[in-house]
This record gives structure tokens, C-alpha cells and sequence, in this order.
């Protein structure tokens, strides 16, 4: 079952229809949305307003758009990795060690320590904090070159658009290797 979800630009249609006092059903026929899509919106992302009588709800799209943002923030994987392991990594790249003698030491301490390229994946990710391809030795990024065989090169001039001068051969140069070895062209 495949979905997608509301975009900024459908939560600020939501709200101009709401303010012109149109239905639940009416905003999803317009969106092209399920009816319990729409309600399920305006339910979760309403705002409390506190005036001096009390209280109110009201949508707004980019307060929406940003409780959205932050549901989401919550939703992905946690970490295999505790925060002693680390804490051990980022004190180790400050002292310029390299990601290879981190996951290749043994210790006592820390029970797993992550391979090489993982560690090299946590910098460019900037999952270690303070923490960059600066402090390593190379100071540069590890990153296998990309694959160069088997591309074609299309930068070339094609045959057919060649200038014309070539075809009359009356050019000296443009004779090509057929006269290489003669001296002088008899004309």
C-alpha cells in the first residue's frame, strides 16, 4: 500500500478552505485526498490558542508542516551504537588516529567497535560530534574513485559534422597519413 505524504502546499490549501467554511469532505475532493486524511490533519496539527474567555484550536499550515517535521524526526532507526563507543571515536579522531587503528585495536573497554568504513561513514555523515575529515591523517575523504571503463566518449566531433573544406582535400594538412612519407606533393 503505497502513500504519499501532505506537502506544505497542501496544508496551506487546507487551511484557505477552512477558512472559507468548506467541509471535511469538500477539502479532500479538492486535494484528491481521503476525507479521514484531511480530518486526521487537522486533528493532529491544530494549534491551541489561549484567549481571555479560554481556549481554541485553528490550523495553521506552517505550525502544521513543522509538528510534522518533528513527528518524523523521531520515526528513524536508533542508533547500533552506545554513546561510550561514541564518545570513544570522537576523542580518538581528535588525537589524529585513523579510523583504521580504531576498529582495528583491541580493547577492553568497549566491546564493539565499528569497521573502518563505518567510521568513515559516521564523519561524512557528521554523526560523531566535533568531529570532520579535517582531523583525520589523511585530511581528506575516503572515497573510492568511481568506475571509468566502459563509458563512451560523446565530447567528439561526429564524421557528418566535419567542415567541408575536408571533403575537397584541397587543404595540405587535411591529406592525412596517406602522404606522411613523400617530401613534396606533386601537384
Amino acid at each position: 500500500m503505497s502513500y504519499n505524504h501532505l506537502t506544505i502546499e497542501e496544508r496551506s490549501c487546507i487551511y484557505q478552505f477552512l477558512n472559507l467554511g468548506m467541509s471535511i469532505r469538500k477539502i479532500a475532493q479538492a486535494l484528491k485526498r481521503s476525507p479521514s486524511t484531511i480530518s486526521r490533519e487537522i486533528k493532529r496539527n491544530s494549534s491551541k490558542i489561549k484567549v481571555s474567555r479560554g481556549s481554541y484550536t485553528k490550523y495553521f499550515p506552517i505550525k502544521a508542516n513543522d509538528k510534522y517535521i518533528d513527528r518524523r524526526k523521531d520515526c528513524h532507526r536508533k542508533s547500533k551504537f552506545s554513546k561510550d563507543v561514541i564518545d570513544y571515536l570522537t576523542v580518538k579522531i581528535n588525537e589524529h588516529w585513523s579510523p583504521e587503528q580504531i576498529s582495528n585495536r583491541n580493547t577492553n573497554e568497549i566491546h564493539e567497535l565499528p569497521s573502518t568504513s563505518t567510521i568513515y561513514r559516521m564523519i561524512h555523515a557528521k554523526k560523531l560530534p566535533k568531529t570532520s575529515m579535517k582531523n583525520l591523517r589523511r585530511k581528506a575523504k575516503f572515497k573510492r574513485p568511481a568506475e571509468k571503463r566502459g563509458k563512451f566518449n560523446d565530447k567528439g566531433r561526429t564524421i557528418k559534422k566535419r567542415p567541408k573544406e575536408i571533403y575537397r582535400r584541397q587543404e595540405l594538412g587535411q591529406l592525412g597519413s596517406r602522404y606522411s612519407g613523400i617530401r613534396q606533393i606533386r601537384s
